[in-house]
């Protein structure tokens, strides 16, 4: 009799177990996020292949022989695309601002590239102008020459401007 219970006992516990490891198994597959296939990407490389057929600006700012690199880094040059409206005021858009993607050097010299996607919706609008400042917060270091946004699909618009500190 007393093993009978033992093993009962050893049953129950088991039943427990297993019922515990069906649970969190179950928890584990439900919790677990539904990825969707992400749409397509503008890249520097190929900005018209976004699913709306957009396209690119893209800033070329060119630092000047004298900048003082060991107190001006690169990573903090700030860049900010403004809109001018229809009393030639201009302001800045939201989603446009930030720091450089990265700096290339040819021949001596350096260039920061800042690149931006423009949707389908946007292509052929204008004026826009890029403004480049010493930091987030800083003095402006340059201001480009108005500009239009692309006027078509997978074109980018290159805006370049000398930087000066």
């Amino acid at each position: 009799m007393t093993q009978n219970h033992a093993s009962k006992g050893w049953l129950a516990a088991g039943v427990a177990v297993g019922g515990a490891l069906l649970a969190l198994a179950l928890l584990l597959a439900v919790a677990q996020p539904v990825l969707a296939a992400l749409p397509p990407r503008p890249s520097a490389e190929d900005p018209g292949q976004g699913a709306s057929g957009g396209g690119a600006i893209a800033l070329h700012a060119r630092f000047g022989p004298a900048w003082p690199w060991d107190e001006a880094h690169w990573q903090n040059v700030w860049t900010v695309v403004q809109w001018q409206d229809e009393r030639s005021a201009w302001h800045d858009v939201e989603g446009w601002q930030g720091t450089l993607d990265d700096v290339a050097i040819a021949d001596g010299a350096v260039t920061g590239h800042k690149t931006w996607w423009v949707g389908a919706e946007d292509l052929g609008k204008g004026p826009f102008r890029w403004v480049v400042y010493r930091g987030e917060g800083g003095a402006p270091l340059a201001t480009s020459e108005p500009f239009g946004l692309p006027a078509f699909a997978r074109q980018v618009v290159q805006v370049d401007v000398s930087l000066a500190w």
